[in-house]
């Protein structure tokens, strides 16, 4: 004996499903809407409570750059080269604390090497790019007219010179690194600061300390390359001057 339903029954069913299906609708908007509601009151709140700023800075800058390379496999030692960097600083302080930095900025980076006890040798790298950090600053009060701060955030860099000196008495100090163009000008990576500043009335004079790394490398790095890591390093130390625009 086999069980037929209803007209009745099928459409009960139906009624059944369909309820469901709303309830389920109502549930799955209920907590987006909810949840935006909230958010909303939250900032709403905030904005009331914290007094929001607009403030805009534009200004010189410009210091000195100790960089070198990491080059894997190693071949030789790398030292440090010092060198030059300067740009246009922009700066807008959005709140109390905090705020968002940018700059275009001429950076001088490089390295040197040296073999003791092969001869005459010296071998240098200039290499000069225009790079661009995307910073997010972040500063407290020290006084009346002091502040001090923190600067962190990524950087892109294009290359736009390069040149080496090469003084060798031995074949024996023939590196493959010698001679090899940059393959990667395009450069990108990490950087990081902080130091202090004294505002008088729309100026800004401070000084600033930084570490960059960079995650991209100078040469080709897939299997059969000359090198699997070519990444420059930098610390900086700079001076600049900020204008109060706004």
């Amino acid at each position: 004996m086999s069980f037929h339903p209803s007209i009745q029954d099928k459409q009960s069913a139906i009624k059944q499903l369909a309820s469901k299906t709303r309830h389920l609708g109502h549930q799955i908007l209920i907590g987006p809407v909810m949840s935006f509601l909230l958010l909303l009151s939250v900032s709403q709140t905030a904005k009331a409570q914290y007094n929001t700023r607009n403030e805009w800075y534009i200004g010189p800058s410009g210091g000195v750059t100790i960089s070198t390379v990491t080059l894997v496999p190693k071949m030789v030692d790398k030292l440090f080269t010092i060198r030059n960097d300067g740009g246009l600083m922009l700066r807008y302080i959005s709140e109390d604390h905090f705020g968002l930095q940018t700059e275009i900025n001429y950076f001088q980076t490089g390295w040197k090497e040296d073999l003791e006890g092969f001869g005459k040798y010296s071998y240098s790298r200039k290499l000069d790019f225009i790079e661009v950090p995307f910073l997010l600053h972040a500063f407290t009060q020290a006084g009346n007219h002091v502040r001090l701060f923190l600067n962190a955030g990524p950087k892109i860099g294009l290359l736009y010179s390069e040149s080496e000196e090469l003084i060798n008495t031995s074949e024996a100090n023939n590196f493959v690194q010698h001679g090899k163009k940059v393959e990667m000008p395009f450069q990108y990576g990490l950087l990081g600061g902080g130091g202090l500043e004294v505002h008088v009335g729309h100026s800004v004079l401070g000084l600033e300390g930084r570490y960059g790394y960079n995650l991209s490398d100078l040469f080709d790095n897939a299997v059969g390359d000359d090198f699997n890591t070519s990444s420059l390093q930098t610390i900086s130390v700079n001076l600049y001057y900020l204008f109060q625009i706004k």
